[in-house]
């Protein structure tokens, strides 16, 4: 045998290969053909092709690869032949109708046959495991939603601007209850009196609930559902203007003792007071994970924190105006298992010399602001990026300020870190992970030896946000710089 033909070293080039090389290889030979077509259909996504480069999948073509398909996306309703696949492998099923306007002379007009088409590639596919529906204003008929509730497989269905008619809100709701994470943005779920008392199911296994800014039901009835979800581990809620109910309706399910699992909080505003967010503390069994945003989570919210410094993972306390940068140091000191840190501010007069916080390794994410000091700018910088380079695994870094302690945004700060090779720049080495930097707000004083720095040393680059210094030709040149060796360069206007 050839040794181009040996399926071990086919392996080995696949592994360095874009999609659109997999789809040449295919053609090479049977035997590549053999081998790169599954790679080349596993991920498939058939749409009208009017507002993509996407050119429309013959219905021939995705019969004859229907066996290879493990994630499938119909964006926009094409014909009812296209939804007719015979697949068996699938395990993700994602579909968005962005336009219902015809195209090329594709039809729209049976919208009935074609979820009957989906329900059936909800049944036959065993290995179903994740359901995404997005932009959908009309499912005429329950059949999906009935393949959805008797599929035993499912366990992730996420509906963005999906709504749903009164008529089937039992159906819809059993198939929301076999899921273990359900995801509702911006649904329109029908409903007469507005309530959930004909509910007419548990949410036995569901672990992880996602809602946010739901136009239908109220807010506060939103926040029943709560009551339905005896494992509920993780709770993400945006709500949209601010409701009294929803808050009094959050503190008492918590204080009910229903939700032993809870581990996980997620929420933004809802005029909560500190000790509003020390109830909430005291209610979860342990925190992995919370994001109390805009609220005014402070000194009661952070004792009540400690037994929990152990197993914390994340927290978001961006915007606590209670949260003082001593409280943010007690944080990084205490908390060795933190991933992710979004905070305010954090002072000069917390960071020594020398300093090694314990969560080092386990960082990837850091929002914070240094205030540092003008008297010794100099001498912070390098004590804060030689306290940063420790941080190896880091990938997103944001340093920005955006607002003062009374709200006013910042239209520019000289008191923070200045990325430059003479301040201790060079000392960020370590961080080969990093993969977003951010630093608006700064008035930076870069020049073109601190970009070609970072992109010869930062490999998986791919933001950059700010200004990077005042002079507005050389902020264009760096800006071109970067927008011509990175991929996601994200200029900010110049402060000129």
């Amino acid at each position: 045998m050839h040794p181009l033909l040996l399926p071990e070293l086919l392996g080995l080039i696949s592994g360095y290969l874009a999609h659109k090389e997999q789809q040449r290889c295919s053609q090479v030979c049977w035997t590549w053909n053999s081998y790169f077509s599954p790679l080349v259909w596993k991920a498939c996504t058939v749409d009208y092709g009017c507002h993509t480069k996407h050119k429309l999948i013959p219905v021939s073509a995705l019969h004859t690869y229907a066996p290879h398909i493990r994630v499938l996306s119909f964006q926009g309703f094409v014909s009812a032949d296209h939804f007719a696949i015979p697949c068996t492998r699938l395990e993700h099923l994602k579909i968005v109708d962005g336009s219902r306007v015809d195209f090329k002379g594709f039809s729209t007009e049976q919208p009935r046959e074609i979820w009957a088409s989906l329900a059936r590639l909800v049944s036959s596919n065993p290995d179903l495991t994740t359901v995404e529906i997005a932009e959908i204003d009309w499912i005429p008929t329950d059949v999906f939603w009935k393949a959805v509730a008797d599929h035993p497989g499912i366990r992730k269905l996420s509906l963005d601007q999906v709504r749903v008619e009164f008529g089937h809100l039992k159906i819809f709701w059993q198939a929301c209850s076999g899921v273990e994470v359900l995801t509702l943005q911006r649904c329109r779920i029908s409903n007469h009196d507005d309530t959930l008392d004909t509910m007419p199911v548990m949410f036995r296994r569901l672990q992880e609930l996602n809602v946010e800014n739901l136009l239908q039901p109220l807010p506060h009835v939103q926040i029943e559902l709560l009551r339905l979800c005896p494992q509920l581990s993780s709770f993400y809620w945006r709500g949209g203007a601010v409701h009294g109910l929803a808050r009094d309706n959050l503190l008492s399910i918590l204080g009910s003792g229903r939700l032993p699992n809870l581990d996980s909080m997620d929420i933004m505003g809802m005029n909560l007071t500190d000790l509003d967010t020390e109830h909430i503390i005291h209610c979860m069994s342990r925190v992995r994970k919370l994001a109390v945003y805009q609220t005014n989570f402070g000194p009661s919210s952070i004792r009540s924190l400690e037994p929990h410094f152990k197993s914390i993972e994340e927290l978001n306390l961006l915007q606590c105006p209670q949260v003082t940068s001593a409280n943010v140091a007690l944080l990084l000191r205490s908390c060795p298992l933190l991933r992710v840190l979004k905070a305010e501010a954090i002072s000069s007069d917390e960071i020594k010399d020398g300093d090694v916080w314990p969560c080092h390794e386990h960082l990837r994410t850091l929002v914070l602001y240094f205030d540092l000091t003008l008297a010794d700018r100099l001498g912070e910088c390098h004590i804060v990026f030689a306290l940063l380079s420790k941080l190896k695994n880091l990938r997103r870094l944001n340093i920005s300020r955006y607002l003062t302690p009374h709200g006013r945004r910042f239209l520019g700060d000289n008191k923070s870190v200045q990325l430059r090779l003479d301040h201790g720049l060079g000392l960020l080495e370590s961080l080969r992970h990093l993969e977003a930097l951010y630093f608006d707000g700064i008035i930076q004083d870069m020049t073109m030896a601190e970009a070609q720095w970072m992109e010869e040393h930062w490999k998986a680059l791919r933001t950059v946000r700010g200004v990077f210094t005042n002079s507005a030709m050389l902020n264009r040149e760096i800006t071109t710089f970067f927008k011509n060796t990175i991929s996601g360069h994200i200029p900010l206007p110049s402060s000129h």
